[in-house]
């Protein structure tokens, strides 16, 4: 679980975990390599990325395989986009009292035409919220 405030990550941190999240797998420092490509990415730098995702708790070891005489550390996000974006959101100053402000804000920027859907996910999110309150967690 990512710490009550956001460690600001670098643009390539932030390109990495991009890579993690769309792609929904365990990834190793080659298999970034391969992925990233068109990026000027080399090993040692991939290596350093990944130490300070570890540091920031971004990212966790989840096994390791093996490569030729070698073993490499497989990588898989610690939190979701949706919760690092909310750390963010809260790290600049905006409060629990502003989330219903926020989350209007947000659908507002979207030109998603299925309200009724958003509405209904927001439904469920609220009694979701109601049985937590209720169960005393």
């Amino acid at each position: 679980m990512i710490t009550k405030k956001a460690k600001k990550l670098t643009n390539s941190e932030e390109d990495l975990m991009e890579l993690f999240w769309e792609r929904k797998e365990p990834l190793t420092s080659v298999e970034i390599l391969e992925l990233s490509a068109d990026r000027s990415w080399n090993g040692n730098y991939v290596h350093m990325m990944l130490r300070s995702l570890l540091k920031k708790d971004m990212v966790k070891v989840c096994g390791t395989v093996q490569y030729g005489t070698q073993y490499a550390r497989q990588f898989v996000p610690a939190v979701t986009k949706e919760q690092y974006a909310a750390k963010l959101v809260m790290s600049k100053g905006i409060g629990k009292n502003s989330i219903a402000e926020v989350t209007v804000a947000m659908v507002n920027e979207t030109d998603d035409t299925d309200g009724e859907g958003l509405i209904q996910q927001l439904e469920e999110i609220i009694e979701e919220l109601k049985g937590k309150e209720t169960k005393g967690e």
